[in-house]
């Protein structure tokens, strides 16, 4: 009697194992993260721990580049809500766009004045190109342009009526 009891209990120990563990091996416990698929075959397993290991204790610039879908990937303020006098400049210095394949400038001026913009680029030697002159552009003013070189600058040279507020922002696509 003993004998049944125990093999029937030994029986059903081992279903209730069984059962307890298939659920655990086939069920996903948490999402699917792309940023640890370090070998990115769609799985996250112990073959992405290898990159892991090799780069463990190293360290850097946490920031990455990235594009989803043609998002801008990096804003670049140079200066917001800057106060130009009448008959002087605004210069936004170099900005880097280096790394980068598509830079959109927007410019706010208020109020309008008698204005003139110019957009250059230039290299890390110091080699500069005029990218575009503007006069009079009004209140607003955006373009895109494809990049292949590292730094820009942006100067605002306003006229000799009244003194504008300028907002400049870069926007970079990597």
């Amino acid at each position: 009697m003993y004998r049944k009891q125990g093999a029937s209990a030994a029986v059903f120990a081992f279903v209730l194992i069984i059962a307890a563990l298939v659920p655990l091996s086939v069920q996903q416990v948490g999402t699917y993260d792309p940023w640890l698929d370090y070998n990115g075959d769609g799985i996250i397993d112990v073959n992405d721990l290898q990159p892991l290991s090799q780069a463990y204790g190293t360290s850097g610039d946490p920031t990455r580049n990235v594009t989803i879908a043609q998002h801008v990937t990096k804003l670049v303020r140079p200066d917001v809500s800057v106060y130009v006098p009448p008959s002087t400049e605004w210069d936004s210095g170099l900005v880097s766009i280096d790394g980068y394949s598509k830079m959109t400038v927007l410019v706010s001026i208020m109020p309008y004045a008698s204005n003139q913009l110019t957009l250059s680029a230039y290299d890390y030697a110091g080699t500069m190109w005029r990218i575009e002159l503007l006069t009079n552009i009004g209140n607003y003013w955006v373009k895109t342009y494809d990049v292949m070189n590292q730094q820009v600058r942006i100067v605002f040279d306003n006229g000799p009526g009244a003194g504008s507020t300028l907002d400049v922002d870069i926007y970079l696509v990597a």
